[in-house]
């Protein structure tokens, strides 16, 4: 009984966690993506398979917004797990804890090197990308949610 408890105030810490990193990403995604899509929007505009009078389509622009809030959801989740991992391996100086740091250290750098802003910033734009610009990040957000709610446990 007093197992199942602990089990469910995990469960219950977790989502609470999960909620909360995706509402905060959601936010900074959303503040970072509004902040930059002047940029984005010039730089498809110089770029752009169409002429230069018509404006930016709005699909180019709703993916750029989109990519941008999941892939900060992303930095947000790849945070919480690196604390998570951070304060077991303090506990129990695990090198398999220590490995996962390390491992969830060099995907948050790659999250953080994938943000939209980030490639308009030097001059990149993802018009050509279609849905598979946010698909791989959306079942990265899926993978990451798996490993909060398992590492809770």
């Amino acid at each position: 009984m007093k197992d199942d408890s602990m089990a469910e105030r995990n469960t219950a810490k977790a989502f609470a966690l999960i909620v909360a990193l995706i509402i905060l990403g959601t936010i900074v995604g959303l503040a970072l993506a509004y902040g930059t899509v002047a940029v984005e929007e010039r730089e498809v505009q110089r770029r752009g398979p169409w002429p230069r009078e018509e404006p930016v389509p709005r699909s180019v622009v709703l993916r750029y917004l989109a990519s941008s809030v999941v892939i900060t959801v992303n930095v947000f989740l790849l945070i919480g797990l690196l604390y998570i991992y951070m304060n077991t391996y303090t506990q129990t100086k695990s090198s398999f804890m220590l490995g996962l740091i390390f491992f969830i250290g060099v995907l948050l750098i790659q999250s953080m090197l994938s943000l939209p802003p980030i490639h308009a910033l030097f001059g990149y734009t993802m018009y050509g990308l279609g849905p598979f610009g946010l698909l791989p990040h959306l079942f990265e957000s899926l993978a990451l949610i798996i490993l909060i709610v398992l590492s809770m446990e």
